[in-house]
């Protein structure tokens, strides 16, 4: 038994229009024991699709790899191998399409779905792959991640082989999968092979060696993101001590308003802030003083009320690591804020939004698209269904998405603000009304 077991995760359900965000892969040998793991995360060049349901956020693709960049190696994976795969025709026809995509051949070796499989196993009932390993006790740590899930559908298998079953039909659960060259589908044929049958209708063929490919496992891509979130920190350390302090950071707290909106700092904006901080003369500490001075701002307007909500005190503390300060400094300005202190900095022209401003929504937000577009209308401003240079502002679900609307905008300069920086400046018209 030589056998590679195979799960993605995707933007959707459609393989013609989404694409696979995440890939994971457990090569088996002839005992049934793991010879190798393959997991990545894609960039799929458009929105990451429902993260509620896998996990992956916009943020988690930022430089991992295409799949037209690790195809090739991946098909070296495949060739003389029985692929498995929970609910088979669905991480088929997304394969198909994929490797259609990168201009290699659509075509996949004899495939079990343990799906299918299972009638045979636990009669009629459930067949999601949680509730299957549950019945016999197999870990399945974490859901709807690939190389997890991969991971869990090979114990199943195995499980479900060791019985008689291994040496009776299969009755339909191993499939051949026809696809056009473009990778659509074009129907299965349901086999009727022994497990032993199957194993030996998978097509041997010579394979060229491949290098392996560039990878970015989802434990990577946490790594890089909080490496990403201690960029400004870093930046900020390696600055000079001045003894003598500039007549005005304002333009420094201005800037960083800005930077700040979306809860993120990329390399860039990092880098920018730190060119400003340069040409006003401030030195190390005087940046500190600005990023001490502009959290006990975001303090005051969580406290204005005289409570401080768990999501105030969590974007709090998001501000603070990107800030390069602790958890201990935001208690240190909710301090300050509750003694009676009131902290401002510069407020920016554009953090409101004047009526009539041109609005567009992408991604699935907290709120639905009516809702969002009533708020909007509510307060004079203008939604629209598409972006176009007329755009005043598109609302992300997630700032780091890549969807079609989020790529035009910023290649038209139009703002990009989230959900919550949304809201945020909605209170801003209605107090300028």
């Amino acid at each position: 038994m030589t056998v590679a077991v195979v799960d993605v995760e995707t933007t959707g359900l459609s393989p013609r229009t989404d694409r696979v965000v995440e890939i994971g892969v457990v090569l088996l040998d002839d005992r049934g024991e793991v010879e190798a793991e393959f997991e990545t995360l894609l960039d799929p060049g458009r929105d990451v699709g429902p993260t509620r349901l896998h996990g992956i956020r916009a943020a988690d693709v930022v430089g991992a790899p295409t799949f037209a960049e690790v195809a090739p190696y991946l098909r070296s994976l495949l060739p003389g191998r029985t692929l498995v795969a929970h609910n088979a025709l669905f991480d088929l026809r997304f394969l198909a399409r994929e490797f259609a995509r990168a201009g290699l051949p659509a075509e996949l070796p004899p495939t079990l779905c343990t799906m299918r499989l299972a009638p045979l196993f636990f009669g009629p009932g459930t067949r999601s792959l949680q509730a299957l390993c549950g019945f016999v006790d197999i870990p399945l740590e974490r859901g709807h991640a690939a190389l997890h899930d991969a991971r869990a559908t090979a114990e199943l298998m195995l499980h479900m082989l060791s019985s008689h079953l291994g040496e009776e039909s299969l009755a339909g659960a191993g499939v051949r999968v026809q696809f056009a060259d473009d990778g659509s589908y074009r129907g299965f044929e349901a086999l009727d092979h022994s497990w032993q049958e199957l194993v030996q209708a998978a097509r041997v063929a010579d394979v060229e060696p491949c290098p392996p490919c560039p990878t970015l496992p989802r434990d990577a891509a946490s790594a890089a993101l909080r490496q990403r979130d201690g960029y400004l920190a870093g930046l900020v350390a390696a600055l000079p001590a001045l003894d003598d302090a500039p007549p005005s950071i304002a333009p420094y707290l201005a800037v960083l308003d800005q930077v700040l909106e979306d809860r993120l700092v990329s390399v860039p904006e990092a880098e920018q802030l730190m060119s400003l901080a340069a040409e006003l003369g401030c030195g190390q500490d005087h940046v500190l003083t600005a990023h001490r001075l502009y959290l006990e701002a975001l303090a005051t307007a969580a406290y204005a009320d005289g409570v401080v909500t768990e999501d105030e005190r969590c974007d709090l503390d998001r501000v603070a690591v990107l800030l390069g300060m602790s958890s201990r400094d935001v208690d240190l300005a909710l301090t300050v804020v509750r003694s009676g202190a009131q902290v401002s900095v510069p407020r920016r022209e554009d953090a409101v939004l004047p009526p009539g401003t041109k609005i567009v929504f992408t991604g699935a937000m907290s709120r639905t698209r009516d809702e969002l577009e009533r708020a909007a209308r509510d307060a004079g401003l203008a939604p629209m269904a598409s972006v176009s240079k007329q755009t005043g502002v598109l609302v992300c679900a997630d700032p780091h998405s890549k969807s079609g609307k989020a790529t035009k905008a910023r290649a038209l300069g139009v703002r990009v603000i989230s959900e919550a920086v949304f809201w945020d400046a909605l209170s801003g018209v209605r107090t300028s009304a």
